[in-house]
């Protein structure tokens, strides 16, 4: 079955979504779809509006393992594997933050080599200056 419906980079495979509370999962399809949205044993459904765009609320979870969360619309169906709820942690800097990581790697070779803990997910945002519109989405990212 050919896809038709779009996950923000954010969303896809190995993301993490903040535990205890209410979360807010978006995506985009066909217009005016209806969008289920199922894992474990919680099924939950949408419409997508006139332009595609879909959004739900997820109840709060507790923290969790992986989670497989398969979303489908009447042409289309995808499952993105490795969803866990946990604690989400925004870092956000200008330059000097972005410099200050990457001396780390330089610096301390040995200690982040033997950091390997999997339930420790890192999401990287493209470095993509727009000054003349307001982004919806990112355009890539992982």
């Amino acid at each position: 079955m050919k896809s038709s419906i779009f996950i923000p980079y954010l969303l896809r495979d190995g993301a993490i979504l903040q535990r205890n509370q209410e979360y807010r999962f978006w995506g985009y399809t066909g217009s005016e779809q209806e969008v289920i949205l199922s894992y474990e044993e919680i099924i939950l459904k949408t419409k997508s509006d006139e332009k595609g765009y879909f959004d739900i609320i997820l109840p709060a979870h507790e923290v969790s393992e992986s989670i497989d969360f398969k979303i489908s619309t009447v042409d289309a169906e995808i499952v993105l594997k490795d969803i866990c709820f946990g604690d989400v942690f925004l870092l956000g800097g200008q330059s000097n933050m972005q410099l200050w990581m990457e001396r780390l790697k330089t610096r301390y070779p040995d200690e982040i080599e033997r950091a390997k803990n999997p339930w420790i997910r890192y999401f990287e945002a493209p470095q993509e200056p727009s000054f003349d519109n307001i982004k919806t989405e990112l355009t890539s990212g992982q």
